[in-house]
């Protein structure tokens, strides 16, 4: 239960900011989105109209434990009212999208997962909403039928307000034919006419069969408690840059209309970019694997119909900071934290100074995270920091979890410490003696 509540309460202050200020709600930004196509004046029309009519831009699925404690589970609900018209809470340990497994929307395993948990009972919010289960429906029904991308963001990650909109606007582009969508690349581009012009009739008209989207540059927080005012911010922050590498946070996976889930290449989020850019690039045309007829000729699944085909997997370079990941003992897997829930990356003062300045202000416009409300995070999980960690560590390994040797050490020698520091910690009811 303490591990649970505290990641609530960073799901509270980090993620849900983050997605409940999504730009891609404003009708100025949608408009941006679907401008110079041919649904421009159906999106302007239904917002003069009733733009209640329209389905949420996207659908929060939020995947919690079936047996997920009575108290914590309510309280989740309240701080997700705000969200309810885009939010599911679904207890179940399938994990479906962006990953190694395959299985995802457009297959319906994930839709059909969500369906199955509403007849068992554990689709926990919104309660008694008939909506929301039409909506879940109609979403699972069209899966085949519209453009669907997956993103993934874990309970104490955020994205950028603008990042949902910024890809929404890439897969119109890059996802839709423009013989469909009438996509007017000289009306989009300032200089498109001019750039147009010196490109083959081929690049002009490329269009994906899937994407893989990466978030090229992320903020990392290491949560520290206040204690005696020695700072003023609510621990260190720090801005990476991972080559070839993909984050978890904002990963995300477009398909489009045709392509089905055993045509899409999956692999775990550090090994994306290097595989599909790198090492399958093809830098010239059509793919193909040859049978002994032109009909068994099939489409090497690497190629996604972008040439160099490098371009199937981008980072996203607008918002320049796309991600906030949370790095503290609640994580599932802990790179760069040490015992007792320290970065393990030392870091100057000029770098203490920077994240002070990053703190003041820039997070919250960014991300929509308030400093103040981070700060009382930090202090709500120093209280339980013990027991946590202790949840932390009998949860590793059980199913629909993390499993990773180095996490499990890591808790083990913080409670090894905790315990040499107070001269016994209680374990499971029971005093450790010397």
């Amino acid at each position: 239960v303490n591990l649970a509540r505290s990641r609530l309460k960073l799901f509270e202050v980090v993620c849900l900011p983050s997605l409940m200020g999504q730009t891609i709600f404003d009708h100025s930004t949608l408009s941006e989105v679907y401008a110079w196509t041919k649904w421009e004046s159906e999106v302007d029309d239904l917002h003069r109209t009733n733009e209640t009519v329209m389905d949420p831009q996207l659908l929060w699925i939020i995947k919690v434990d079936p047996n997920i404690d009575k108290t914590v589970l309510k309280e989740l609900n309240a701080v997700l009212e705000p969200v309810r018209n885009f939010t599911l809470v679904v207890g179940s340990n399938a994990n479906f999208g962006i990953g190694k497994k395959s299985g995802g929307w457009r297959d319906g395993q994930a839709g059909q997962d969500i369906l199955d948990a509403h007849r068992e009972g554990h689709l926990y919010f919104p309660r008694d909403d008939g909506g929301a289960l039409n909506m879940l429906q109609r979403a699972h029904d069209a899966r085949e039928d519209r453009l669907v991308m997956e993103t993934r963001l874990d309970a104490d990650d955020a994205i950028n307000l603008d990042y949902i909109a910024a890809l929404q606007q890439t897969a119109v582009r890059k996802l839709i034919d423009p013989n469909v969508s009438k996509f007017d690349a000289s009306q989009a581009d300032d200089d498109g006419e001019d750039e147009i012009e010196d490109e083959s009739e081929d690049e002009q008209t490329q269009t994906a069969r899937w994407l893989y989207w990466c978030p090229q540059i992320h903020a990392q927080w290491n949560p520290s408690y206040s204690s005696e005012g020695s700072s003023n911010y609510p621990g260190m922050l720090q801005v990476f840059t991972m080559p070839n590498t993909c984050v978890t946070a904002g990963l995300t996976l477009g398909f489009a209309i045709g392509t089905k889930e055993e045509n899409v290449p999956r692999y775990e989020h550090a090994k994306v970019m290097w595989e599909i850019a790198i090492n399958h690039n093809n830098k010239g045309k059509k793919n193909i694997t040859r049978g002994n007829n032109a009909e068994s000729e099939t489409v090497n699944k690497h190629d996604c119909g972008l040439y160099p085909s490098s371009e199937c997997a981008v980072f996203v370079e607008n918002p320049k900071v796309s991600a906030f990941r949370t790095r503290a003992m609640t994580s599932a897997g802990m790179h760069n934290i040490e015992a007792q829930g320290e970065t393990s990356t030392k870091t100057p003062a000029k770098y203490k100074k920077m994240a002070e300045q990053l703190w003041h202000g820039q997070i919250e416009q960014q991300f929509g995270i308030q400093t103040v409300r981070a700060q009382e995070a930090a202090d709500f999980m120093h209280t339980i920091y013990v027991d946590t960690v202790r949840d932390n560590l009998r949860g590793q390994c059980t199913s629909g979890h993390s499993c990773k040797l180095s996490s499990l050490e890591k808790l083990q020698r913080t409670i090894d410490i905790l315990e040499e520091e107070t001269g016994g910690v209680e374990m499971d009811g029971q005093e450790k003696k010397d």
